[in-house]
């Protein structure tokens, strides 16, 4: 087969598959169409340690890798980290070395309360959600006296932003059995019909009953609280309880700054296979992230979706089949950020200049348009739009 015709056939395929592909899908909409700049961001940590070429390979993550091309790929960021827990330090605070040790406060400001005090933010619209809690929490702010605790996002973790608070109260009394789709269409109906005389009852005149956002709240608690949101399967079963966690924050609340930090890629040390499946089961928490987000009216086509890795990994694996962070490989020390929605520019062209983690802070800040004066990292302004 001569050159052309083998071009004029891969032409021929390309074609077909995208007129396969729904024209509502936002995979192939052309990314300049929509706002310069987000209204609101999700920043995806795939936190335990994940390699650049694995969060771009179609075969381990395809979702990802799907974004990536529809979206905006930045590589070749340098993470000097020495753990993970210093890696999302670094790429929060934007500072090179933002805590003491491990499970401490950051000195330095984090993107969190940048976007709180420059948005002058209450707590719900910017949230942390961790999978895992305890120590892990102190990421969520820093020790920075004009800063700190009082400007801190919301959190949410292990049983979810209302499963955690209410966990004593619920192994007490037990759990609810979730409802089924047909209860929601009759409820409904119900509170429409008795929402005048239910108003009547509660404290205050304008306090919402019966509406859609009411309903909203009530689906995203229940479906927390019932009682097989305690059964979680799969490998990577916290950060499976940490996307539970980021659907409920992001259907009632719809905040500015959502940051998701998983973990379970750290199973890599033990078999390269599970750190596989673990990255497979991550990548389908992708997929419904922006099934979420495209859901949503208020969220659909004006929310970036930022995803990075805090420290990559060893290029090959141990004696045991696991992969390690020891060695000084590109896999290692260099990362890839996956940003997807409005914001960046489409062009795939690369910028000559060092990247490093600690940009990403200064970065988010200006597409949320918020200040970021304590944070050392440079903003990459040569892949973001012009603002409207």
């Amino acid at each position: 087969m001569t050159r052309l015709r083998r071009r004029l056939l891969c032409c021929t395929c390309l074609a077909l598959a995208l007129s396969a592909v729904p024209a509502g899908n936002a995979l192939v909409q052309a990314k300049e169409t929509g706002p310069a700049r987000p209204t609101h961001v999700v920043l995806v940590v795939l936190g335990g340690g994940v390699r650049a070429r694995d969060m771009l390979d179609a075969k381990k993550m395809p979702k990802l890798a799907a974004m990536a091309e529809a979206g905006r790929v930045i590589d070749e960021i340098r993470a000097e980290a020495a753990n993970g827990y210093e890696g999302v330090a670094r790429l929060l605070t934007g500072a090179a070395a933002p805590v003491a040790g491990p499970e401490t406060h950051p000195d330095r400001p984090t993107l969190m309360e940048y976007v709180r005090v420059g948005r002058n933010l209450p707590a719900e619209k910017v949230w942390y959600v961790s999978f895992e809690g305890e120590d892990q929490l102190r990421l969520a702010y820093s020790t920075h006296p004009a800063f700190g605790a009082g400007v801190g996002p919301a959190v949410a973790t292990g049983m979810g932003a209302f499963g955690e608070p209410l966990k004593s109260f619920l192994d007490r009394l037990g759990r609810p059995d979730p409802q089924p789709k047909e209860a929601w269409t009759l409820l409904r109906g119900l509170r429409a019909r008795s929402r005048g005389a239910v108003s009547s009852y509660l404290p205050e005149a304008g306090v919402p009953a019966g509406l859609p956002r009411s309903e909203r709240m009530e689906r995203a608690l229940l479906e927390e609280i019932n009682r097989r949101s305690l059964l979680v399967r799969g490998p990577a079963p916290r950060d499976e309880r940490a996307w539970r966690a980021a659907k409920t924050v992001l259907q009632v609340h719809r905040p500015i700054l959502t940051v998701i930090r998983l973990g379970e890629a750290e199973q890599a040390q033990k078999s390269e296979a599970q750190y596989e499946r673990v990255l497979w089961a991550n990548d389908a928490g992708l997929g419904r992230l922006r099934g979420w987000i495209a859901a949503d009216r208020e969220l659909k086509d004006r929310t970036l979706v930022v995803v990075v890795s805090e420290l990559g990994r060893d290029a090959t694996p141990n004696e045991r089949g696991g992969l390690d962070q020891a060695d000084d490989s590109e896999d290692h020390r260099e990362l890839a950020l996956v940003a997807f929605g409005p914001g960046f520019k489409a062009k795939k062209g690369r910028v000559k200049r060092t990247r490093r983690i600690e940009d990403v802070c200064a970065t988010l800040g200006i597409l949320l348009g918020v200040p970021t004066p304590h944070a050392e990292g440079e903003a990459w302004t040569p892949y973001l739009r012009e603002a409207d």
